[in-house]
């Protein structure tokens, strides 16, 4: 598998979105929900805010948003 691949962009405006990618870190797949920003140069930079969740969880984060959209 590749180190990355993106999953889904969310725009939250001209200068940020939202990336999800499947990740692989140290032998470890991934969910990687992260803010990305427009640096000066034009480039697509991740901040810090997010979160990575193992690849095996996905199924309960699922759940979870559709929890969230019955509530």
């Amino acid at each position: 598998m590749e180190d990355e691949i993106v999953v889904a962009e969310l725009e939250r405006g001209p200068e940020q979105k939202i990336v999800v990618r499947r990740t692989n870190f140290r032998g470890r797949e991934y969910l990687d929900i992260r803010n990305f920003f427009l640096s000066s140069s034009g480039e697509w930079l991740p901040t810090k805010k997010g979160i990575a969740i193992p690849w095996e969880l996905r199924e309960e984060l699922i759940e979870a948003l559709r929890g969230a959209e019955e509530k």
